[in-house]
């Protein structure tokens, strides 16, 4: 039994004639009472009988009635969603990304790409860098965001990622209670002797420690020590409690509050740079298609 003679069988019944029925369904009236006698065939039972007036359901007929609507209202549903999902309106999305981006970046483009297709589930973690790059890679996320020093360094090193530069997060010196006196904006050289905290350097990702070697040696100083940490986020804590200080965008400075010193730079410190990452290897989903394309909208401009 295929769709098309669920539909002939349930129009005849609910007409209770063969011509009526092959009026609506805009046919002659002979392959319509070929299809229903074929449908009786194939089930083995009889579905119709046929008198003067035109035709009743047996009680086997009734019964397809009542199931088949359902059967075909399943069947209109699931078309739907298909159809959706081939244009990228359902389906699900894996976002991996750092929370140096996803705390102030990733909100109003989550809300964007929910308003456009509503029906699609996201999901989000938020691993350190190289995790980000490491699932997008293997497909366990369709899309990442990290924050790098150098996107075509990044590119260059991961060439079976795809890599777009979406955001520029210029950087603040966020600085310790025990500094409270350091003028605004504040020539970094200021800070030589102090300890940094700065994420863990990955091979292959260049980030923070490229930043901060910059600036010293611009300024022609350089740290009392470098502590590193997993993330900028973890650095937050540490800072608050007078073990040291770092750059950061201002959205992971905020976390902290009052509870820290943020001073701008003299220095014309490089920015991060927040960047979306795919595989190369894996033709996009319609989903991630349209992600890609609301982020793009998203973000033009902005740099």
């Amino acid at each position: 039994m295929n769709l098309r003679q669920l539909e002939y069988f349930l129009t005849v019944a609910a007409e209770g004639s063969f011509s009526r029925a092959a009026g609506v369904l805009h046919m002659t009236q002979p392959p319509l009472s070929q299809s229903v006698l074929q449908l009786e065939k194939q089930l083995g039972v009889q579905l119709l009988v046929r008198h003067a007036q035109g035709v009743s359901p047996t009680e086997a007929g009734r019964l397809l009635m009542e199931q088949g609507e359902h059967l075909l209202q399943w069947s209109r549903r699931l078309e739907e969603r298909l159809s959706a999902m081939g244009q990228g309106l359902a389906g699900s999305l894996h976002i991996a990304s750092v929370p140096t981006f996803g705390w102030s970046h990733l909100p109003p483009l989550l809300q964007a790409f929910a308003d456009t297709a509503p029906g699609v589930e996201v999901e989000l973690s938020d691993p350190v860098p190289s995790e980000v790059l490491a699932q997008v890679a293997d497909g366990s996320a369709d899309v990442g965001f990290v924050a790098t020093s150098d996107t075509g360094l990044l590119a260059a090193a991961h060439p079976g990622l795809a890599i777009e530069l979406v955001a520029e997060m210029p950087l603040l010196a966020v600085l310790p209670p025990s500094l409270p006196d350091l003028p605004d904006p504040l020539d970094l050289s200021a800070l030589a002797g102090q300890t940094w905290l700065l994420p863990l350097p990955a091979p292959g990702f260049p980030g923070l420690v490229e930043i901060a070697e910059a600036v010293w040696r611009e300024t022609g100083t350089r740290p009392g020590s470098v502590r590193y940490v997993s993330t900028l986020q973890t650095a937050v804590p540490l800072i608050a409690a007078d073990m040291g200080l770092s750059l950061m965008p201002r959205s992971v400075a905020d976390v902290a509050g009052p509870r820290v010193q943020v001073r701008r730079p003299v220095q014309q410190v490089p920015p991060l740079h927040a960047a979306m990452v795919w595989s190369r290897h894996m033709p996009p989903s319609p989903v991630l298609e349209r992600f890609l394309a609301v982020t793009r909208e998203t973000y033009t401009g902005k740099l």
